[in-house]
Formats: C-alpha cells, structure tokens, sequence
C-alpha cells in the first residue's frame, strides 16, 4: 500500500487497520510531534510501553524508510522547529524550580495555543459557523473535564441570541437528548483525553440519525474525530499530570467572534435584551 502526505495523513488513512498498541502509538506522535522530532526510537517506545522495534516497524509501516525519516517529516512540518525543540529540551533536562511553575505552565498554555491555531483550517471554520448560523438549535455535549468549556460555550452562544442548550451530565439525560435530535440540530460534542463513553455514545447516534456534527477534541485518532462532519483538534498539555483547557476556551472565543461578525447587528440586539435582563431583575453591581 502507497503512502503519502503528512504524518496526519499517513495515521488517518491506515488507522482502521492499526492494533490498539499501533493506536496508542499514533496518539502519542500526533500529541507530542516536537518530542518525536528529537527523540530516539526507544525514547518514543518507553512513553507508550513499546520496544524501539516497534516504533521504527511501525514508521516503515507508514510509508517512511525508518523512523528517522518519520522525524525529518515531521521537523518539516512544525513552524519554528529549531526554537521549539531547545525549549522543549530544556524543559525535559532540567524540571522547573517551584518559582518558576507559573512562568512555565503560562509557556505551556501559549504553546498549546499556538497548535491549536497552526492546525485550525479556515475552510472548515467557515463551514462550521455556516453550519451554526443555519441550526435551529444547538446541542453541546460535554462531561468531565470538558465540562467546563461546554458550558462556558453554551452560555455564549445564548448571550449573542442562539438557541443552546448543554448536555453535561451523560446518562439517561443525553440519551433522551439524542433521541430527540432533528437533522436542523448541531450537536457540539468536547471530549478529551480518557474519552468519556456517553459523549462517544452521544456523538454515533447524532450521526445514525443525520445531525451535522462538530467535535472540539485533541487528537485525530479521537473517537469523535472519526465520527465528526467537522472535527477542530486542540492541544491540551500541562505542565504536570493534568490538562489544560486553555486552547479549547481559546478555539470557542474563536467561534463566537466568527459568529458576532456574521450577524454584528443581530448579535448586539442580543447582548443589549440580556443586559437590559440583568438590569430588571438587579442581578448586576454597579458602582
């Protein structure tokens, strides 16, 4: 079989066909491109549990001649590679001091902002906010950790006048919700990492019944980014074990202000009925 394209490409095309271990594989070098960029064979093999065999197996596999040609594919790709892999470096070889946490958690958010806006296409943007400006209503799903960005949109897309609603809690609840879905619903679907199987669930039986679908997800082996119509991939690494948000709130600022400028006028009607609703019922503090 012929290979071509990207590192993304090359995964994407072959991944139906990938063991779990060549799955886990795949998402490690598509989350971490400018740790494989400079890392040996064995060093990639050890995060995922695999032997360094494997690893170069597994770029032959893809097309590459050897793993060093998946990584010379992969510099190619990365905008300012030579930067990016000193500071990574440097962070491998020396962990911060306890002084220096915020400033590197700030770098790691920046850089996970960055990634998220290299990888952002703009045709696709633009089909999803034609896709949210035609829906007669939007359903966001997200649990767990995503919980937070799901309702952070939801509440935005009310407070500029479209009619949202969040699924946040899984269960019986989304089941009816997907149940009930019409082909004029958007189902917003935000899962990351350990992907939580009532959102996956949720995201199948919006595309069994025809609802447009778009996923907020970090990585293109996700589940949702295999059963998307649109599927934005954010990067979510932290400084320690846990993830960081920070670029999906940056990707659903991103949607909002497409939105705003689509409609300006619509838009600020909007924004003036729930102030003026805030205002009514003394729910804000002016001083």
């Amino acid at each position: 079989m012929a290979h071509s394209g990207s590192l993304e490409d090359r995964i994407t095309s072959s991944l139906d066909s990938f063991s779990r271990k060549q799955r886990r594989l795949a998402r490690f070098m598509l989350d971490n491109k400018y740790f494989v960029s400079f890392a040996s064979a064995g060093d990639v093999g050890d995060k995922v549990e695999v032997s360094a065999a494997t690893v170069v197996r597994f770029a032959q596999g893809l097309g590459y001649e050897g793993f060093s040609e998946l990584q010379t594919a992969i510099r190619e790709e990365l905008p300012s590679y030579l930067t990016a892999v000193e500071r990574m470096g440097e962070r491998l070889s020396e962990p911060p001091a306890t002084d220096d946490v915020p400033q590197s958690v700030f770098h790691s958010d920046i850089n996970n902002i960055e990634r998220t806006a290299n990888a952002l296409s703009a045709s696709e943007l633009d089909a999803v906010l034609d896709e949210m400006v035609r829906a007669d209503h939007i359903l966001v799903v997200g649990s767990g950790i995503s919980m937070g960005p799901a309702l952070f949109l939801t509440h935005s897309l009310k407070v500029i006048g479209m009619d949202a609603r969040a699924a946040l809690d899984g269960g019986l609840s989304l089941a009816v919700d997907t149940a009930q879905l019409e082909p004029s619903t958007l189902l917003i679907a935000i899962d990351l990492w350990r992907y939580v199987r009532s959102t996956v669930e949720a995201v199948y039986a919006a595309r069994q019944q025809g609802v447009p679908i778009v996923t907020i997800t970090d990585s293109v082996v996700s589940p949702l980014a295999q059963a998307a119509d649109y599927a934005f991939e954010v990067a979510t690494d932290g400084v320690t074990h846990s993830l960081s948000p920070t670029a999906v709130i940056t990707l659903i600022n991103v949607l909002i202000a497409g939105l705003s400028y689509r409609a300006p006028e619509q838009r600020m009607e909007a924004l003036r009925r729930v102030d003026a609703a805030y205002r009514k019922r003394n729910l804000l503090i002016v001083e």
